[in-house]
């Protein structure tokens, strides 16, 4: 009998070790950009493309997640090091936010090249949309995208495949994802040049507030894994920790 059940229990842990690691290879996936912007800049994807703070951004205690990273909206942002390129039809850029828009298409994370562009950021209805094929008027000023809550936490999500583009937001307030779809083509673009917290484009389209756990796939990530994404966090190696797991197994 007592063999029996540490043969059982043996089992039970494995499978729980193998699904929890399952789910977190499954994240981490397609991660080529991961800031969780803990008092530092660092990239904690594996790809050495750290961050440095600019005109007065500094970091907070204050995060969804540990640290972060605070913009006074008057100038303050975070650049990402030049060598960042990603040439890509797919992609998927994720990002913690609590704050608003100083003024109408405040950048939150941002690429802009000539004329491949990336931009997420807070629209002049302040909705969650973006710029792709070559800053077209369909997909920044698209109608229909969900509404950002101002000085709320909320993940907010833009995720580009070649025939759409979804826009989420996950309100930490209720735990509601809500989502819309952009039914166009979206063409090749090359993302480069990020700046988190202003779009260079067009003067002073600076974000107030904070900033926290940002992160850039090349590949779409799908609705439930957004959700698991903002409920549970990043699982991974590439964090630097132990994650879950551990101490979740041995509770059990």
């Amino acid at each position: 009998m007592k063999y029996r059940v540490s043969v059982i229990t043996v089992l039970v842990f494995t499978i729980s070790f193998w699904a929890v690691g399952a789910f977190a290879a499954g994240l981490s996936d397609g991660l080529v950009g991961y800031w969780p912007l803990d008092g530092n800049g660092k990239d904690k994807s594996g790809n050495g493309h750290d961050a440095a703070l600019e005109q007065g951004a500094k970091w907070t205690e204050d995060g969804w997640m540990g640290g972060a990273l605070e913009l006074d909206g008057a100038g303050a942002h975070a650049v990402v090091d030049s060598k960042f390129e990603l040439v890509t039809t797919a992609i998927t850029v994720v990002a913690r936010i609590n704050g608003w828009k100083t003024i109408d298409w405040s950048g939150i994370v941002v690429g802009r090249s000539d004329p491949a562009s990336f931009w997420m950021g807070v629209a002049a209805n302040n909705t969650l949309t973006y710029v792709w094929n070559n800053n077209a008027a369909a997909t920044w000023n698209w109608q229909g995208a969900p509404n950002i809550p101002q000085d709320k936490w909320a993940l907010v999500a833009i995720a580009i495949e070649p025939d759409k583009a979804t826009s989420y937001i996950y309100h930490r307030e209720d735990g509601k994802l809500d989502s819309a779809e952009n039914e166009i083509p979206h063409i090749e673009q090359t993302v480069m040049n990020l700046k988190f917290g202003w779009d260079e484009c067009c003067g002073a389209r600076y974000f107030k507030g904070i900033i926290d756990e940002v992160m850039i796939y090349n590949r779409t990530l799908s609705a439930d894994e957004i959700k698991k994404l903002a409920a549970e966090g990043l699982p991974v190696e590439s964090k630097g920790k132990l994650a879950v797991t551990w101490g979740t197994l041995k509770s059990k």
